[in-house]
């Protein structure tokens, strides 16, 4: 998974693609995002994102897959109400979006 986002390219639309997905949502929709964790790359800002997920009648959650060293773990820690996490092994993405499926289901 690191290799793979390591080698995309570049021209990111992140925030774009989260905002619209989260504004077009209806109440209690689940919007699952999954990017990789570089943000710092396209000079995105942990509380960018974290604006765009506050929306408290949809679910919104952030995997961030991959990581060039802590900055996926930096970026889910200022993520608020655990709407964001980490996968660095492909085995782990059914188990984290289980667990979000669940959570939002409650």
């Amino acid at each position: 998974m690191v290799a793979h986002t390591q080698y995309t390219f570049a021209g990111d639309r992140t925030l774009e693609a989260i905002e619209s997905a989260v504004r077009d949502a209806s109440e209690g929709d689940l919007v699952l995002i999954i990017s990789d964790a570089n943000l710092r790359r396209y000079r995105i800002a942990p509380e960018d994102v974290s604006d765009l997920l506050r929306r408290k009648d949809v679910h919104a959650h952030l995997v961030l897959i991959g990581s060039m060293g802590e900055e996926a773990h930096r970026l889910a820690n200022a993520i608020p109400n655990q709407r964001a996490q980490v996968c660095l092994d492909s085995e782990e993405l059914p188990l984290i979006i289980k667990s979000i499926v669940a959570a939002a289901a409650k």
